[in-house]
């Protein structure tokens, strides 16, 4: 059960597939977009040869009317992104922590309720499933650390990426116990996850009129 009642879900491992995947991708891609041009001006000029140093029997090189330019030593290749630990971070929401360092992450994959966002249940009342949703967040990782798919953080205050908490993938987490939504960039697991929360009306589901597009619930058997 969770902290509010609701039924938990079994755990499941982090995937390291499409969501992974996907995050080195657009890290790769953004990366690859920052690195600056090489330009003509910002070229060393090599000074043209006062003499022919060819040796005996080699036939000298192709005589060049232009400017001779060194090419600069190619910078090293970015390093790419690896799981960080993160001790004791600071949840703001459903899906966003701020470490020690001063880092916003938010889950990838998810969009949790706003914190004072409220819900309702099939009977008309209202109850606040954003703070619920934080709290449960809070309860499920008491205090241990969270590992999230980033890369070097230097120069880096925001970043959106997979979490992980020992095995757990954060995002499948939330939505598998109805604490958040997909977004736009969630995989079929997660979405897969969203539907079965909101048909078990679980997290911020309970109580809410049944989908129609989910099962008929069966009758329990008769004792």
């Amino acid at each position: 059960m969770t902290g509010d009642g609701a039924p938990s879900m079994p755990p499941r491992r982090a995937p390291r597939g499409r969501a992974v995947a996907l995050g080195v991708t657009m890290l790769t891609l953004i990366l690859a977009a920052l690195a600056p041009p090489t330009m003509a001006q910002d070229l060393e000029r090599v000074p043209r040869a006062t003499r022919n140093v060819t040796p005996p029997g080699i036939l000298p090189g192709p005589a060049v009317d232009g400017p001779l330019y060194r090419e600069p030593t190619p910078p090293a290749p970015p390093q790419p992104p690896k799981w960080r630990r993160f001790f004791l971070p600071r949840t703001t929401d459903g899906a966003t922590f701020i470490t020690k360092e001063g880092l916003t992450i938010k889950v990838y994959g998810v969009a949790p309720p706003a914190v004072d966002q409220t819900c309702q249940r099939a009977d008309g009342e209202t109850w606040p499933c954003g703070r619920t949703a934080l709290f449960s967040l809070r309860m499920f990782l008491r205090g241990r650390a969270v590992e999230c798919f980033l890369p070097p953080l230097d120069g880096i205050d925001r970043a959106i990426a997979p979490c992980r908490v020992g095995q757990i993938d954060v995002g499948w987490w939330l939505l598998s116990q109805g604490w958040a939504t997909p977004d736009d960039n969630a995989t079929d697991d997660y979405r897969t996850a969203a539907r079965e929360a909101r048909c078990e009306r679980v997290g911020m589901w309970r109580g809410a009129e049944p989908d129609p597009d989910c099962p008929a619930v069966q009758p329990a058997p008769p004792s």
